[in-house]
């Protein structure tokens, strides 16, 4: 059951990263918007080939590390990044694109460094190079610093929009309250 519910995940990650480079970036970035579907396909099929082989690769190279850093690192990116940016999204009306990718980015980016100078990474025994200490972090856990970074991150990346955005809602709410009465009675 297990193998199956990892494989699973696996695949789905696959193709979720396949058809995002494959539309997104190839798509709408490169081709601007041009892209004929059986090409973006094709490209699609071999971003899949691509991402499956850095993820064995990676996997290779990592196959002997203790499981329980990797786990702590894939959890502290995600309160560190995901988290406050789904907080300040659902409730948030000032929280703009700016605010997210601050948030995105720099919870990750702080979670990453932090961990590698930590002391899951070197220092002690049970460390992965336990001969080296470069631990400058002296937690096992980075989620105590990055987790706040993370919501400080997007907090200031919505900062600067917030003040241009000010000026634009009096326009949006006075547009808002003229459809208000049309979109009611639409509902009904």
């Amino acid at each position: 059951m297990v193998f199956i519910t990892l494989l699973s995940s696996v695949a789905g990650m696959t193709l979720a990263a396949a058809s995002s480079l494959a539309h997104d970036l190839f798509a709408h970035a490169v081709r601007r918007g041009q892209a004929e579907p059986r090409t973006e396909m094709t490209v699609a099929a071999w971003t899949s080939v691509a991402v499956g082989t850095v993820a064995i690769g990676l996997a290779t190279m990592v196959q002997y590390w203790d499981v329980g850093v990797l786990t702590t690192l894939a959890i502290c990116i995600g309160a560190s990044a995901v988290a406050p940016a789904l907080t300040y999204s659902l409730f948030w009306r000032g929280f703009t694109r700016t605010g997210l990718l601050a948030t995105l980015y720099g919870g990750a980016a702080c979670a990453l460094v932090l961990m590698v100078f930590s002391k899951a990474i070197s220092g002690t025994p049970s460390a992965i190079f336990p001969d080296a200490d470069f631990a400058l972090f002296p937690m096992q856990s980075t989620g105590l610093v990055s987790v706040p970074f993370g919501y400080l991150a997007g907090w200031l990346g919505s900062r600067p929009d917030h003040r241009r955005r000010a000026a634009d809602s009096l326009e949006n709410r006075r547009l808002y309250e003229e459809s208000e009465a049309r979109l009611l009675a639409a509902a009904e």
